[in-house]
């Protein structure tokens, strides 16, 4: 293959896989915002609640993980194939860090979503800790799993 066609090759992989990789994410964030009470975005952008950050980042960084390894394992298919691969994986991620946030709020006393973006202590919780591992765990599990 000539080197310019490898660079059409690669950009259109990198801009296919990148745009599916952001609307991921916003699809993930959207999807914690559902299960958490009130608007994260404005508990994370207006309020600067510390708790909506740390669920906000690690599901990111959980969701991220889960993306790369995707990419990564549907590099031998066609980029359509590929990208659809990613994206199932991707869709798998974000319902698996939605049913664990469910699950653990099931599992503890009292309202977790409401728990964790108390605006007690600086909007800062302990809690929010336990899910962010959750999700970046997650996000190495479904990495692992490809």
């Amino acid at each position: 293959m000539e080197p310019l066609e490898i660079f059409r090759s690669d950009i259109a992989d990198v801009t296919s896989y990148g745009l599916l990789s952001v609307a991921l994410l916003i699809v993930g964030f959207a999807a914690l915002d559902l299960v958490t009470p009130g608007s994260l975005r404005t508990k994370v952008w207006v309020e600067q609640n510390r708790s909506a950050v740390v669920l906000s980042v690690a599901q990111s960084a959980g969701l991220a993980i889960a993306l790369a390894a995707g990419i990564g394992a549907s590099t031998e298919f066609e980029l359509s194939k590929g990208v659809l691969f990613t994206l199932g994986y991707g869709i798998a991620t974000i319902a698996l860090m939605m049913f664990s946030f469910v699950l653990v709020d099931w599992l503890t006393p009292g309202k977790l979503g409401s728990v964790l973006l108390d605006e007690a202590d600086g909007g800062y919780s302990r809690a929010a800790w336990l899910n962010a591992v959750v999700f970046v765990a997650i996000g190495l599990f479904v990495a692992a799993a490809l």
